[in-house]
């Protein structure tokens, strides 16, 4: 029966239409993932140089115990956004003399092969078997690597579950926040020390060679759980496609219909991107990244030494809502953009409306860093002029590049590891976006006068927005001289 799923699965991609088209980007990913396993089996066999020549630490193996908590704590985010579920299109399956059960298994162990499963081998096997073979006795070693890969495997079980019950929910963003944010603290305020957690569990691996059936049965009654989870979800009702929770009911609101049709567009913009998957992940991480200042900010190195590249974290702050959602400004309709064209609007309040929607958005990002005030007031004015520029240059460079080629996306599909919809411009979108501030900064930098090139970054996004009408235009006559061959390539997919 496995054979049948796996002869059926190969089909289904081989025949698909676009099976050429994305095999440029399978052998992309494909080298991304061997260079991926080459970095990490190299960390391996080097991580007994650094810990005890480099660091200098006498018991390396009791120092990396304390360590494997906050690396699976890490396996955990990283699993967040790279592991999708393991999906089956099992209707066509359910009225066969089938077993549920076999399709079950067949999909939680298919769910298995996955390069993130493998990892603690190439981290952790070397070392096991050069120090904690000799420290601890080869029997030892093996329970200590085996139950670290049983503990992987049990993440992997975990996070199946919490996105299948809380993915893409409020309630699932609020318990990652809740218990990064409980652990954050307890660290710093001196609660307890997950180190201290971590090497206290994990020095049992070493001392208690049973400790592994343990952790074997804790991933038994986790594949039990899910296993019957899934069974209990296995008829037509629960598979129909429903409406899906999200974080707002959208409606029509009521500020945007004084912007006549142009406010409708907006307006129907904000329900593709409230009502699907795909489109609030985007929204929700790029909220998430709106922290990404407090890595460098109460740095000295970065803002004394390196203040140029402050430039950088500003644009990425304030524009990445405008970079992650516009590289696809077009492509998120598609699936309906022969619709859109039939419709009584014009083209130039089509892409007003685009234009407006994450230019408040851009203005949204500025208002939310506001707090970072607190580590001085050139951060305020630097997020002002960085706003600014997106504003007035990066959004017309984000929409003119998005006519580029563009491929139909599927909403309804997660971004993690998701590149349907990726081609050329979307890999070359971001030089122009995070280097064209440079141009007006550089020079005045360099003469010694960096806040006058911070003055010239966001003069220049105020020119640009000045202008925005007639760079509107110019966007405009470009979509008119492209719109039929999108929606022709839309209709290839």
């Amino acid at each position: 029966m496995i054979g049948i799923f796996l002869s059926h699965a190969y089909k289904r991609m081989t025949r698909s239409v676009s099976f050429e088209k994305e095999m440029a980007t399978t052998v992309f990913l494909g080298l991304i993932t061997i260079m991926a396993v080459v970095y990490a089996l190299l960390l391996g066999l080097a991580l007994e140089k650094i810990l005890e020549k480099s660091l200098g630490v006498s018991d390396s193996v009791s120092f990396l115990n304390g360590l494997l908590l906050y690396y699976f704590t890490s396996e955990f985010l990283i699993r967040y956004f790279m592991q999708n579920l393991p999906v089956l299109e099992v209707q066509p399956y359910l009225h066969l003399p089938i077993r549920k059960s076999a399709i079950v298994h067949f999909l939680l162990g298919k769910s298995l092969v996955h390069i993130l499963n493998v990892f603690v081998f190439l981290l952790f096997l070397p070392f096991a078997l050069s120090v904690v073979v000799r420290d601890y006795g080869i029997v030892n070693a093996l329970s200590w690597i085996l139950s670290i890969w049983l503990f992987s495997l049990s993440v992997h079980f975990i996070m199946i579950l919490f996105k299948k019950k809380l993915d893409d929910t409020l309630w699932g963003l609020a318990t990652i926040v809740l218990v990064f944010g409980l652990f954050a603290a307890a660290d710093y305020f001196g609660w307890f020390k997950l180190s201290e957690v971590s090497a206290a569990l994990f020095n049992l691996t070493v001392t208690w060679s049973l400790f592994p059936v343990v952790l074997f049965l804790v991933l038994a009654g986790l594949y039990y759980g899910l296993y019957s989870y899934f069974l209990s979800s296995f008829y037509p009702e629960d598979l129909s496609v429903s409406k899906e929770k999200s974080f707002v009911h959208s409606s029509d609101l009521t500020i945007l219909k004084r912007f006549g049709i142009m406010g409708g567009w907006i307006n129907v913009e904000l329900k593709l991107i409230l009502r699907n998957k795909r489109t609030r992940t985007i929204l929700v991480l790029g909220a998430l990244l709106l922290l990404y200042g407090l890595i460098f900010y109460p740095e000295e190195t970065y803002t004394e030494t390196m203040p140029g590249f402050l430039v950088f974290v500003g644009i990425f702050i304030t524009g990445i809502f405008m970079i992650n959602y516009g590289q696809f400004l077009f492509s998120w309709q598609g699936g309906h953009y022969d619709f859109t064209l039939t419709q009584p609007v014009s083209m130039r309040q089509y892409v007003e409306s685009k234009y407006w929607l994450i230019s408040s958005v851009t203005i949204a990002c500025f208002l939310l860093s506001i707090p970072y005030v607190y580590f001085g007031w050139r951060f305020l004015f630097l997020h002002l002029a960085c706003t600014l520029f997106n504003i007035g240059i990066n959004s017309f460079i984000i929409m003119n590049m998005a006519m580029w080629d563009p491929k139909k996306v599927d909403l309804t599909r997660s971004s993690a590891f998701n590149y349907q919809g990726v081609g050329a411009a979307q890999w070359l979108m971001g030089f122009p976006i995070l280097l064209s501030p440079y141009i007006f900064y550089l020079p005045l930098s360099y003469l010694g006068y960096s806040n006058f090139g911070l003055v010239a970054v966001g003069l220049a996004g105020l020119i640009g927005f000045t202008m925005h009408p007639y760079l509107i235009d110019f966007t405009t006559r470009r979509l008119i001289k492209k719109k039929y061959l999108m929606a022709s390539n839309f209709r290839s997919e």
